[in-house]
């Protein structure tokens, strides 16, 4: 897909610096270098806390210690998939992986791959899961910035909201 084609929220996106990190091939899909420090995924599982109308708990649909961020059942108003398990539509893998696998509408999914901020999940080739990808943990506080963006956008896709900008939310300047 092209970059004019994206939807003009992901306009907003900066490209990610440097190389991607490795990734396994398998399951359970991990990033394999390029890890953020334990502080900054500390700090994001922190400012997750924030988001409105969300709940945190432990994933069932990844290792232990997997922060999972759900909507509410009165506003999971999004397509089924949106979702990962339940009302979860992202989940946060601690340190010292710290990536976060989250849900897009098809066309963000093809922006933040082209930009260099995540991959599509492997079990997309399955025919499922096809708006599952994880995004990189984040390194700087700029890379956490936009984590929190689509961490965000995620949560508006899962309450079928998706209109609002990638980058212009509460936790812009954390």
């Amino acid at each position: 897909m092209l970059l004019a084609q994206l939807p003009q929220e992901m306009h907003l996106l900066p490209g990610r610096f440097g190389p991607r990190p490795r990734t396994s091939t398998g399951l359970p899909f991990r990033q394999l270098d390029q890890f953020p420090s334990a502080e900054m995924v500390g700090r994001l599982a922190d400012l997750c806390w924030g988001f409105p109308g969300v709940r945190l708990r432990e994933s069932r649909m990844a290792a232990p210690g997997t922060l999972a961020l759900a909507v509410d059942d009165g506003s999971a108003d999004g397509p089924e998939q949106a979702f990962i398990d339940g009302n979860e539509f992202c989940h946060l893998h601690p340190a010292p992986h710290g990536s976060i696998h989250l849900t897009l509408p098809a066309q963000a999914v093809e922006g933040i791959v082209a930009l260099g901020w995540a991959e599509r999940h492997p079990i997309h080739t399955l025919g499922v899961m096809k708006s599952l990808v994880m995004v990189y943990g984040p390194r700087t506080r700029e890379e956490l910035e936009v984590a929190l963006s689509l961490i965000e956008h995620s949560s508006q896709y899962a309450r079928g909201l998706t209109r609002r900008s990638l980058i212009a939310g509460p936790f812009q300047g954390v």
